[in-house]
């Protein structure tokens, strides 16, 4: 009963809704576009370790205030606050599932290893290709 009833008075307040005009969407369009800026700068510089972590935080929180003032989200209350206050939550946790999964990979397996440098020779003329002395599968012994 409580959602109909929500439901009803948020529809009621709609009606009689007054935006505050344009100065607040401005400066949420300026806040996105610095943080376009700023991605795009973050992005050619290559950071290796935390490229990733930053791009996908700089994205949440565009997303959110896409969906806090251009969607009015801000300015509702009850479920729809409970709605996306559980999605921000869900999104972080996926954005720390995926760091630690990239942060606790094999190395060969990550996108930016260099296959030069890889093994690491550790005795004199044990090092080869596959590490250990071992010679490529195709290869007799």
């Amino acid at each position: 009963m409580s959602v109909a009833n929500e439901s009803f008075r948020e529809d009621r307040e709609m009606r009689d809704e007054h935006h505050s005009g344009p100065g607040k969407y401005i400066i949420i369009w300026g806040a996105l576009m610095v943080l376009t800026v700023v991605t795009v700068v973050t992005g050619r510089m290559h950071l290796p370790d935390w490229g990733l972590a930053l791009a996908l935080v700089i994205a949440s929180v565009k997303g959110s205030l896409v969906a806090l003032y251009f969607m009015h989200l801000a300015e509702h209350q009850g479920a729809s606050r409970i709605v996306f206050v559980t999605s921000m939550l869900f999104v972080a946790l996926m954005l720390a599932f995926t760091l630690f999964d990239l942060g606790t990979r094999f190395r060969p397996t990550r996108p930016n290893f260099n296959s030069a440098n890889w093994p690491v020779e550790t005795q004199a003329g044990q090092g080869g290709r596959y590490g250990g002395g071992l010679k490529a599968p195709d290869t007799t012994p």
